[in-house]
């Protein structure tokens, strides 16, 4: 395996010092994208692509009464992010193997669903907004939030089976998918934060 191939699958020793390195230096983008939805009590959450677990910990600190789920098809992610939520683990948390296409979960399961610096690796876009599809509530609410939203940056180039997709191409995924209140905001560094509502 190449090593940039551990960006969207970390796995052994430069897989595990990967997910450290995001879970503090995504801090700020998670913060900025958590911020752009309407967190209850009991908010129920799927993080897809939960990588070191410190997204699905938000969550839960936003959401006191509500549960929140990860998935990741990185062994290494999920070993991670249910060390970093042991505590809620089994009991308001559930981390799991699995894919944007193949979600391990039942219909209409979750308020809102969310994909933080993930997509760029998502084989099947159709597929996977279909999947999120299923298991959101009627009136749920798919967050994906990317730090790149620019396809001429030089991650383009040097990382392995990574595709940065412009705002309109991710509001086009939104809009194809039958989601609708499409919303997009952005920031100065590129950041992009979409937002659609399940019909």
């Amino acid at each position: 395996m190449g090593w940039t191939k551990n960006f969207g699958k970390p796995e052994g020793i430069l897989g595990k010092m990967i997910l450290r390195s995001m879970n503090s230096g995504h801090t700020p983008i998670s913060k900025w994208g958590l911020s752009h939805y309407e967190w209850k009590q009991d908010t129920a959450a799927l993080d897809i692509g939960c990588g070191g677990g410190m997204n699905v910990k938000r969550m839960l600190e936003l959401s006191p009464r509500g549960k929140a789920a990860g998935i990741d098809i990185s062994e290494e992610s999920v070993k991670k992010s249910r060390q970093v939520n042991g505590e809620n683990l089994g009991k308001r948390c559930e981390i799991k193997i699995g894919s944007a296409e193949a979600i391990p979960f039942e219909a209409a399961q979750f308020d809102v669903v969310t994909a933080f610096e993930t997509i760029y690796f998502w084989p099947d876009i159709p597929k996977s907004f279909q999947e999120v599809g299923r298991v959101l509530k009627t009136g749920g609410t798919f967050m994906v939030i990317c730090e790149m939203s620019d396809p001429g940056t030089i991650w383009n180039k040097v990382v392995e089976n990574i595709t940065v997709y412009t705002p309109e191409q991710l509001k086009s995924f939104f809009t194809e998918a039958g989601f609708r209140d499409i919303k997009v905001s952005r920031t100065k560094k590129e950041w992009i934060c979409i937002t659609g509502k399940k019909a």
